[in-house]
């Protein structure tokens, strides 16, 4: 994930240098997208597809502010300066393949129908994301800041990162192995057989279902549960 993303809030954002164009004039005519980035206060719905398809729905006013980019393999929406405290919300509706990541910057939602194999998911802000059918080799999360994150699938490798007070809500992710960081009050939850290395430094909670055994390193009140801990001193 190589996406250079500027702006100190929604209504000024550029991603990889461009501050984007209206859908009518993003040219669409090469490869279709790997990476997603949604920056603002918008709606993402992704649904699996071998071509790249747009269209947006809200009204007028909104679906006039929205501006696309396409470059390096990332489609980036977000809206054109200054047009994002008018209280419309806009849906943008994607079809394309799995796509490799999911990038969440402010305050808005992705739905993503599945992920590639090899993914990575990151929510910066207080936005939520979610993935229905996750079927992957390797699954990398990273929630920064009070955003949520829901998924549900299989995975063999999880890396998962809660820096801040938000979420991982995977109850319906249930992964071989896993190596989660939770700093600050955040919490997690999945399910795994596997084995389990936890790192928490403060007072979040992970919460691990099924047979799993856990190594632990914890400094603060947080807790894991699972069904075999061992915990581990520096």
């Amino acid at each position: 994930m190589s996406v250079g993303l500027s702006g100190c809030d929604e209504a000024n954002v550029t991603v990889n240098g461009e501050s984007g164009v209206p859908l009518s004039e993003l040219d669409m005519t090469g490869d279709a997208p790997t990476e997603v980035l949604l920056a603002g206060p918008d709606t993402i719905v992704i649904t699996d597809g071998t071509k790249l398809a747009i269209d947006v729905e809200g009204d007028a006013k909104t679906v006039a502010a929205m501006r696309f980019s396409l470059k390096d393999g990332t489609l980036a929406i977000m809206r054109a300066k200054g047009n994002w405290k008018d209280g419309g919300k806009a849906t943008v509706n994607i079809t394309m393949p799995s796509p490799e990541a999911l990038i969440l910057a402010g305050s808005g939602t992705i739905n993503a129908a599945s992920l590639a194999s090899q993914a990575d998911v990151k929510i910066l802000g207080s936005g939520k994301a979610s993935t229905a059918s996750i079927a992957a080799d390797k699954l990398e999360v990273t929630v920064a800041g009070s955003g949520t994150y829901l998924a549900s699938g299989v995975a063999k490798a999880l890396d998962l990162t809660v820096a801040g007070s938000g979420s991982a809500r995977m109850g319906g992710l249930k992964v071989e192995t896993a190596d989660i960081k939770i700093v600050g009050s955040g919490d997690a939850e999945f399910a795994s057989d596997g084995t389990v290395d936890a790192s928490i430094m403060g007072s979040g909670d992970v919460t691990i279902t099924g047979r799993a055994t856990c190594k632990v390193k914890s400094m603060g009140s947080g807790t894991v549960t699972c069904q075999n801990v061992t915990q581990e001193t520096e």
